[in-house]
């Protein structure tokens, strides 16, 4: 008996038919990858602010301070302690502190100063940061009532800074105390050092979700930070971004929902003012 073989036709169908299955399934399976690293990134805050609070329980309500001055450690050569090293006795593990979806190479950490001298030696990136004082329309500049540690100002200059404390915070559920951010232009973020630990000033074109360039109102930055308008923000996920709050929760928020009323998230006495762009 003869066996017949595919013609041309129907093997040029059988391959039409596998590339659109492909096509169909790829991207599926792209975001079924994409959801499990979402969701590994958001319970990764999840732990640090279930750090944060036994912090804080410990500190009888005072939240870190954003660099503490101790002597250095294991070869290191910075006497300035970071905030992810300040909650490390409140963690598990020192790979909660990148985010899976973080791929942005970074310069090498021997150009670092460290406080601990194993984590230059063995350098691991760090995807999230502190909240300090941004910029915001009502403050005309650098705004003291945001982030939950502050720059004492004297004689006009920054001498120091200072933590601020749970009583302080109008709503703890509703103010925003860690980021994430791994925008695609700094690559400075290691564990143990101070550099991309603080989300201060015109941090806010690092926030995921922003459109750039940024020419609505929606998009644009506070006064003071032209120069940051157009900078490419965190790629996130699905245009959201994770954030912890002062109470030890963490959720994904959109740029529109963190930018609105002028960084009220931020805020740590809530004003009754509007600020909608």
């Amino acid at each position: 008996m003869r066996r017949r073989a595919f013609t041309l036709i129907e093997l040029l169908v059988v391959i039409a038919i596998i590339a659109i299955l492909a096509a169909i399934l790829f991207p599926v399976f792209a975001q079924a990858n994409d959801s499990a690293r979402k969701t590994q990134c958001l319970s990764n805050l999840k732990q640090i602010g279930l750090a944060m609070m036994m912090y804080n329980n410990d500190a009888d309500g005072v939240y870190p301070l954003w660099a503490t001055q101790v002597p250095p450690i294991n070869g290191g050569t910075s006497t300035s302690l970071p905030p992810d090293l300040q909650l490390k006795p409140y963690t598990k593990s020192d790979g909660i502190w990148k985010c899976p979806s973080d791929t942005i190479p970074r310069t090498p950490a021997t150009g670092y100063n460290f406080w601990d001298g194993k984590y230059r030696d063995k350098p691991l990136a760090r995807s999230y940061a502190y909240a300090g004082n941004i910029n915001t329309v009502e403050a005309n500049g650098l705004d003291n009532n945001t982030g939950l540690y502050a720059f004492i100002p004297i004689n006009g200059f920054i001498r120091a800074w200072r933590p601020k404390s749970e009583g302080q915070l109008d709503e703890p559920a509703g103010t925003v105390a860690w980021i994430e951010h791994w925008p695609t232009d700094l690559r400075d973020q290691w564990m143990g050092q101070l550099s991309g630990s603080a989300f201060i000033n015109c941090d806010a074109w690092k926030l995921a979700g922003r459109k750039v360039p940024a020419t609505t109102p929606a998009d644009q930055l506070p006064r003071g930070c032209t120069g940051d308008q157009n900078r490419k923000p965190t790629p996130g996920h699905q245009d959201r971004g994770h954030y912890i709050f002062a109470d030890g929760h963490a959720a994904a928020i959109s740029w529109g929902e963190i930018r609105k009323n002028d960084f009220q998230y931020f805020k740590v006495a809530k004003s009754e003012k509007s600020f909608n762009p």
